[in-house]
């Protein structure tokens, strides 16, 4: 189930899709193989395979066989029973990147993730004209090795492997069915709106177990592997293998479930072993904020409420579209584009609750254009935190309202333990909902094709307005 990481908008995709390889690994260029499916006979989803695939049954078993070796190694590494055996199919990198696209079609509703772009864009952490969706599929493209798909409880692994990186996604990708086979993977990553972040802590605790269970099994122990080693070494594997373009925080985006996990993981190893990493996923945390502090995880602090902030100074025409939990690793990955990662961590380490809206607005004097605006509002454990989160805000906006010739002004303001932001209006020329992905993409390292250019259509005495109303909404936690 290697799934691009969690961050703001990663995280709907992160829960939706096949992802990067292992963190040790950077898959070869692709090849152009034909498919091997690796099923057994009576597996209907094996009908219509090409014959060149097919014709012999000794490779056919033969590479069954070793995908079910493995399930019996990992099994015995992880401490979970085999309930079933695990289908295994070898594919090429567009027949992957096809099986991905379908489980996002799936299992996210139409527009979600064109949403999550423009807010994204919105606050700065990708480019205004950077085409969001069709450049994570490139992302993903470069990094997958292959992936477990609980819909149908098969393993598929990418054709242009090494034997060292088939060895190490095989060994990730079979813990993951294991998981599945005793937690029920797709009812635990069913997408819910507004849960991101709860959501993306159950997708790092995921992939944190199957990372620690794979260095078992490659490295002879996990405890091998110090947590800040396996962060760099993630770093620079993510890094090498994504196009020129990619935006930093995506990168980064696609390696935080498997390196905030690896550490959550390996903190309840040395308590109390796997037993404990298992009592874990029968009493899930409930935010980011519990993977990150092992005492607000033990004392089981939840989130504070916030509620959905107003749209309303904005126009009757203005309607919310999407709102979601950003949660304190999203809130990091954000402020790591505006100061440096050490700033960027304690400054979202005093995040209590938040929630944000898109709102959207057909234009009327412009037909076939549309209007976003966005509003965020965030509520820290203490005054005291709240300004350490305005000092990143400052660094990066300023102290007053400033306005952007595509974006439209952003503004923000401080008060007590509460911050509210709200950017936009502005304007694009496309729908909300994107076009899907074209069947292939390039596999080299051409940008992806820019996204309609925005024009501003707000002013800062609306900005103001609006924020002074996002503010002052009161909120039902502390």
């Amino acid at each position: 189930m290697r799934r691009p990481a969690p961050a703001l908008a990663l995280a709907l995709f992160a829960t939706a899709c096949g992802g990067p390889t292992s963190p040790t690994t950077t898959p070869t260029a692709p090849s152009s193989t034909t498919p091997l499916v690796v099923a057994s006979p009576d597996d209907p989803s094996s009908e219509g395979v090409d014959a060149t695939a097919s014709e012999t049954g000794a490779a056919n078993a033969a590479a069954q066989q070793e995908v079910q070796r493995m399930l019996a190694i990992v099994a015995r590494a992880r401490g979970l029973p085999v309930r079933r055996l695990v289908p295994g199919r070898v594919l090429d990198r567009p027949g992957i990147l096809a099986r991905i696209r379908e489980h996002v079609a799936r299992e996210i509703p139409p527009g979600v993730l064109g949403y999550q772009g423009e807010i994204l864009a919105a606050l700065e952490i990708i480019p205004a004209d950077y085409d969001y969706l069709a450049g994570t599929y490139r992302l993903i493209q470069g990094r997958i090795a292959g992936f477990y798909e609980p819909a149908d409880a098969s393993m598929y692994l990418v054709d242009d492997l090494d034997d060292a990186e088939a060895k190490e996604t095989l060994a990730h990708e079979l813990v993951h069915a294991l998981q599945d086979q005793s937690y029920d993977l797709a009812k635990l990553l069913q997408y819910r709106p507004g849960d991101s972040d709860r959501l993306t802590a159950v997708h790092a605790l995921i992939e944190g177990d199957a990372t620690s269970a794979m260095l078992d099994v490659v490295a002879g122990s996990a405890f091998a592997i110090d947590e800040a080693v396996l962060r760099k070494l993630v770093a620079v594997s993510t890094a090498m293998s994504t196009v020129g373009d990619t935006p930093r925080a995506l990168q980064e985006s696609l390696a935080v479930p498997y390196t905030d996990g690896f550490a959550f993981v390996q903190r309840l190893r040395r308590k109390g072993g796997w037993p404990a990493v298992d009592a874990i996923w029968r009493a899930l945390p409930e935010s980011t904020e519990q993977l990150l502090h092992p005492e607000k995880l033990a004392a089981r602090e939840p989130p504070i409420h916030v509620p959905v902030p107003p749209v309303d100074p904005l126009g009757a025409d203005f309607l919310p579209v999407f709102d979601d939990v950003m949660g304190e690793q999203a809130l990091r990955i954000t402020f790591e584009e505006y100061v440096h990662r050490d700033t960027a961590a304690t400054a979202a380490a005093g995040w209590g609750g938040d929630r944000l809206v898109l709102a959207r607005r057909a234009s009327t004097e412009a037909p076939g254009r549309t209007e976003y605006a966005l509003a965020w509002r965030l509520r820290f454990d203490t005054p005291g935190d709240a300004a350490e989160a305005s000092r990143v805000l400052t660094a990066r906006f300023g102290r007053t309202c400033r306005m952007r010739p595509d974006l439209g002004p952003i503004s923000w303001a401080h008060q007590g333990a509460d911050i509210a932001l709200v950017a936009g209006p502005y304007e694009r020329a496309a729908a909300a909902t994107p076009a899907p992905p074209p069947p292939a993409l390039v596999d080299d390292d051409s940008p992806t094709s820019p996204a309609p250019a925005a024009r501003a259509t707000g002013s800062c005495a609306r900005a103001k307005t609006w924020l002074d109303k996002v503010l002052k909404t009161p909120l039902a936690g502390p």
